[in-house]
Order: structure tokens, then sequence, then C-alpha cells
């Protein structure tokens, strides 16, 4: 006997067969916690982060100018001072993770954790227009390179406001709202968004640094940055005394609130070096050390290391920093000599 097997009926088949073989990585894969492979085009990543970082800064201006800042104290910084948290932080948080978590299964690794605080009626009085803002930055974003990367290979870093201290004091230029995304070990994107400047700078690995508005930045050339380094306010004279030991007389210190509003400060060459001698987030640092690596800079800790962002890593930097926007490994070897063990 014969059969004959109709062209219609074997494309069911197929189909049929797809369908089935679909459900089994749903239904059964999951169960093992395996996830498929989801290519994604980095850009789109960064379009995203851009338009997170500045709706959270949005949001921060908004409640300083309310002047309702809901200050409480959340724990103590390594120096032994009150490390405080505000409603900005909060709204500010949860408007960037409703952003980022467009992408499903996206780490997201952010210094606030307690944006259920927040209820989503209260967040939405601070969102701004989305699209407007969309719109405002997609044109800038558009001219990134075409670059696909694993999605389970990245991992965002997220710092709601940076300089919460300085933000309750009025020093408001001190604030940053910053994002950053990292691919294995390495920071390939950071984007730091000044509120109450409308500002964002924003870098990429192997590409460059570049304004939301579209201009590029680039690096300082020798000798442009005044010879200046910007410290820690809690700290500023340990780092003078630093300094002068490797550097001699020559050199200014400056003591400036916030990690992401001292990065840039040498991306803009009004400052040299930005040195800090204790334990630091990795939120605090990821985003500045994007930008600094993507002109071709470096952020090292204290052995003279680039620091390193995977999943497996502390989240705590305890070897403090070596920043700067050109040459950081010969400022580090003149530096070595005078640092503690």
């Amino acid at each position: 006997m014969q059969v004959q097997l109709h062209y219609k009926n074997v494309f069911k088949l197929v189909i049929g067969l797809g369908f089935v073989y679909l459900a089994y990585l749903i239904f059964f894969s999951s169960s093992n916690d395996v996830m498929p492979v989801i290519d994604v085009e980095l850009r789109d990543v960064v379009s995203y982060a851009v338009l997170a970082v500045e709706m959270g800064g949005h949001a921060v201006a908004a409640i300083h100018k309310e002047n309702k800042l809901s200050i409480q104290q959340k724990g103590l910084t390594d120096e032994g001072k009150a490390e405080l948290l505000t409603k900005a932080d909060l709204v500010s948080n949860k408007l960037i993770l409703d952003v980022l978590k467009r992408f499903m299964g996206l780490k997201i690794v952010s210094e606030e954790h307690e944006s259920s605080m927040i209820s989503d009626e209260e967040a939405e009085k601070y969102r701004k227009d989305r699209y407007s803002l969309w719109q405002s930055i997609r044109g800038s974003i558009d001219v990134l390179p075409s670059r696909r990367v694993r999605l389970d290979d990245l991992q965002v870093f997220v710092d709601p406001l940076d300089a919460t201290q300085e933000f309750t004091e009025g020093l408001v230029e001190y604030v940053t709202v910053m994002v950053c995304i990292t691919q294995g070990d390495e920071p390939i994107f950071g984007a730091i968004y000044r509120p109450f400047h409308n500002e964002t700078i924003f870098g990429v690995s192997n590409w460059g640094v570049m304004t939301s508005s579209g201009k590029m930045v680039k690096p300082p050339k020798e000798g442009e940055a005044p010879p200046t380094i910007v410290v820690s306010r809690s700290h500023a004279g340990e780092v003078k005394a630093l300094a002068e030991k490797a550097f001699g007389s020559g050199y200014n210190v400056e003591s400036a609130g916030g990690s992401g509003y001292k990065t840039l400060r040498l991306v803009n060459a009004s400052a040299e070096l930005y040195i800090h001698e204790t334990a630091i987030k990795k939120w605090d640092t990821c985003a500045g050390d994007a930008i600094v690596r993507a002109l071709g800079g470096a952020m090292l800790d204290m052995d003279g290391s680039p620091l390193r962002y995977g999943p497996s890593t502390d989240v705590v930097n305890k070897r403090g920093l070596v920043v700067s926007a050109r040459n950081p490994y010969s400022y580090y070897q003149k530096l070595r000599s005078f640092l503690p063990k």
C-alpha cells in the first residue's frame, strides 16, 4: 500500500512540530531556570537607559522644587556619617526601573531597594511625558553604531540620586542621576544626568562620549585641565597631604560632593584627577567609569587595577579610586609609593 502525503498536510505537520518545540522551551526548559538566548541591539538598551536617567532626574528636580524631601536615615557611611534617603531617591528609582523593565530578564543592580514605599499613583505625578522626552534624545542615540549583544550578558547599575547629602543641604550643583550598562566585568555604557542643569553626558565603549544634544565630547588635551584634584568632602585633608607627597605643592585639592559630579569635572577638563581613599559602591562609579574609559582614561583602584563589575564581584569597591581622563597609569605610578597598603 502506497501512502501519498499532500504538501499542505506536510506544511501543517512542520508548523505543528514547531509549536510543540516552542512549548517545550517555554514550559519544560523553564523548570530548570534555562532561558532562551535573546540577542538585542545595544543601541535600543542605551536609548531606554538615557530615557530612564532623564526621567528620574526630572523627578528629582520637581521634588526639590516642592521642598518636600521626606528625609530619613538608612544607615551610616564608612566615615560614620548618616547615610540619607529622600522621597526623590525613591521616586527616581521607581521611574528608572519602570523604564528598564521593558527588557524582561535584564539584570538590574540599584542603590535603592525600597521603591515599594512609593505607590504607582505617587510616582505618576512626576513622570514626564515619555514621548516628548524620547523624541528629544532619540536623534542622538541613532548615530551610535549597531552592536548586537546577548541580553543575559548585560547588567545595569542604577544610582537614582547621587550626592543625597548635598541634595538635602541645597547644594544641587553636585547632584546627578546615573545609569550604567556592563557586559561581563566591563562597563560598556554610562549616562550621567545633571537634573539642575538639564545636561546629560553618555559614553559608549570603543566609540566615544556625547551629550544628549548630539555634541561629541573630545578627550582632554595634555595640559588642558588645571592641576586640580577633586575629592570627597569628607576627607579633603588626607588627599591634600597625599598629593603633596606624590606631586609636590603645585596641585590644588578641591572638595566636592558626588562621584558623578567629580567624574564630570575630569570629562570637561576642569580638574585633572579624582582620588577617593575609602570604600565606594559600584553604582556610584560605574557610569563615570564607562565614560572615562570611552575617552581613553580609566578608573583604577589603589592597587592599580581597573574596576570589575561582573555578577560574581562585590558591589563594594574597598580599595579606593584613582581616576583620570588621560594617562591614568602615569598618575598611579607617582601615587603608588604613598598609597595606603
